[in-house]
């Protein structure tokens, strides 16, 4: 199946997407394994999301070698800082900047990251639980897209709502996606739902 009709339904669950008092929610999206989708599934969810919300979803992008969910969402327009005038979870050497900029859809804010040139780019992540508490204060959700094969990300799980696992169907061994998760509990997160990738090309169905 699509994969647009896929997540509708989960985010039907999310109904409303702010919790009451208006207070935003924080998901992680973290594939099992190199390739299972997450990064696909991340941008749906956030775009689908953007749609029934007043305040907006931000799509954090942790992959800072790249900007694919940018490229893929075609920001445009002005950047502007998503620091709250507070230390960011996201430490950048001198010469770069994570800023975050309206898609072509409206409501959905993407990040990017700006690197002057010749600028080598240095990141740290780190827990910063009083920078999401800012940002639920702000924006009905916020999706962090969290590279697959890095163990960064999970400083980050305790700070957010819960995180959902992407798992790629067409691998029969589980013991990566167990560890996965074993491994964000550890770090006193949240597994929120595992979502099953049945597509033959990653991001395709659900």
């Amino acid at each position: 199946m699509n994969l647009a009709s896929e997540l509708a339904g989960l985010v039907d669950q999310f109904e409303p997407i702010a919790r009451p008092g208006g207070v935003g929610r924080v998901l992680m999206v973290m594939g099992g394994s190199r390739g299972a989708g997450a990064s696909t599934v991340a941008r749906e969810l956030a775009r689908l999301c953007a749609q029934r919300t007043a305040r907006g979803v931000w799509l954090f992008d942790l992959d800072f070698t790249d900007t694919a969910q940018a490229r893929a969402t075609r920001v445009r327009g002005q950047a502007f800082d998503a620091g709250f005038g507070r230390p960011t979870p996201w430490q950048l050497g001198a010469g770069s900047r994570l800023v975050m900029r309206e898609s072509a859809q409206r409501q959905l804010f993407v990040s990017e990251i700006q690197t002057a040139p010749e600028t080598r780019l240095q990141a740290r992540l780190s827990a910063m639980p009083d920078y999401w508490k800012a940002l639920r204060e702000a924006i009905d959700l916020a999706i962090i897209d969290a590279p697959g094969q890095s163990r960064a990300p999970l400083v980050l799980a305790p700070d957010v709502d819960g995180v959902i696992l992407v798992a790629d169907a067409r691998q029969h061994d589980s013991t990566g996606l167990m560890a996965r998760r074993e491994a964000i509990e550890a770090a006193g997160g949240v597994v929120a739902g595992v979502i099953v990738n049945r597509a033959a090309e990653a991001g395709q169905a659900a």
